[in-house]
């Protein structure tokens, strides 16, 4: 499949602006600010997408996952990208023999009935498991976030992180960012040739943070990367905007961030393209409406929100709730993070949300209920555009 150079070319999985796998072309508006923004599309069901959800069961190995990344890939496959990844064993609906990777992969072919998902874990030579992508010459693990495969590379981002070593819903600390260029991303990832780049724009302290690649967009003749600051903790996170020239991407210093109308050199004077936002993310665009979606989970809230834009530098609509978790019901000491949205191929109006649960008793209550910590799906409809 050749992509157009207008658009990203995915198809089940992708944030995509076109369905061009499916064979529709749909451009994207052009560049520019809007004096207002648009409405968010109305909602017409949001559903549990159960059959989804039972492609990434495991009764052994792989049992269970939160960030849940998509990324297409040019042989039409998808890469699924997960967080911390528990592996053990199920067995009447509790899990056994629980240890923990930081991260997994797993590799989807095909999108309608005949669609199959491997799930894959590396090991090391005594049959351990272990994470696939580990910092070279420091100390901490990596959390992967979003990335994108151009010039026949894939390029994700990663944050270096350390934690006391418990497997516990936040004892980590944010160091740094990196991004891995792996330049085989079609093989097994147990098989990458792959080099890791410091990221300098990633800042964490106690009173700033600026963390990229929530978000990897081509379209048109740039890479969009988004990514979320805020002050303290308790302050509010903000979306962020940056684009790059292909050519230029792992030349940092050429980046330039969305300020009030104006692309600017230094990432302090990005502008706040909405506030109350969280950690994780996507941006997609909705053919039907010819928007920009943003779908995310505000901090330790069950309602997945949506906003709407006209282009990719806003203006964003206010908020809107997409989808009610309702896992919390069961068990007040679950909550849901991590929502993504994906374009469903052959729709115009239609996405695949994913989300996480977890408990703020991870381990017990992870190990309890085998149906904590697992990729949940909801298939949202919208009613077509007039």
């Amino acid at each position: 499949m050749t992509c157009c150079p207008a658009i990203r070319c995915v198809g089940w999985l992708g944030r995509m602006p076109g369905l061009l796998a499916c064979g529709l072309l749909v451009v994207a508006a052009p560049w520019g600010v809007s004096a207002e923004p648009p409405r968010v599309p109305t909602i017409r069901s949001a559903q549990p997408e159960l059959a989804f959800e039972r492609l990434f069961r495991r009764e052994e190995g792989w049992i269970g996952s939160d960030a849940i990344y998509s990324i297409p890939l040019p042989d039409e496959s998808w890469l699924w990208v997960f967080g911390d990844t528990l592996v053990g064993e199920v067995r009447g609906g509790r899990r056994w023999n629980v240890s923990m990777v930081n991260n997994s992969f797993a590799r989807q072919r095909g999108f309608g009935d005949d669609r199959q998902i491997e799930l894959l874990l590396d090991r090391d030579s005594q049959g351990k498991p272990r994470s696939f992508l580990t910092p070279r010459g420091k100390p901490g693990y990596f959390w992967i976030w979003d990335g994108l495969v151009f010039d026949g590379r894939l390029h994700l981002f990663t944050t270096r992180l350390t934690s006391p070593g418990t497997i516990t819903a936040f004892d980590w600390k944010l160091l740094d960012q990196s991004v891995v260029v792996v330049e085989n991303p079609l093989d097994p990832p147990a098989q990458w040739k792959h080099r890791q780049v410091d990221f300098p724009h990633g800042h964490f302290t106690e009173t700033s943070e600026y963390l990229w690649g929530l978000e990897v967009i081509q379209e048109g003749e740039w890479i969009w990367i988004f990514g979320t600051r805020r002050g303290a903790a308790s302050d509010p996170r903000e979306l962020m905007v940056a684009r790059v020239l292909p050519g230029d991407f792992l030349q940092f210093d050429r980046w330039r961030f969305f300020a009030r109308g104006e692309w600017v050199a230094d990432p302090r004077q990005a502008s706040s393209l909405a506030a109350g936002v969280g950690t994780e993310g996507s941006i997609t665009w909705l053919p039907g409406y010819k928007l920009w979606v943003y779908i995310y989970s505000p901090p330790l809230d069950a309602n997945i929100q949506i906003r709407a834009a006209r282009t990719l530098t806003g203006p964003w609509s206010e908020p809107q709730t997409l989808y009610t978790c309702p896992d919390p019901q069961r068990n007040p000491r679950i909550f849901c993070y991590a929502a993504k949205g994906r374009s469903v191929p052959g729709t115009r109006h239609e996405l695949l949300v994913s989300y996480a649960t977890n408990s703020f008793e991870m381990l017990p209550d992870v190990s309890a209920d085998a149906e904590l910590y697992q990729p949940r799906f909801v298939r949202v409809t919208f009613e077509p555009a007039r």
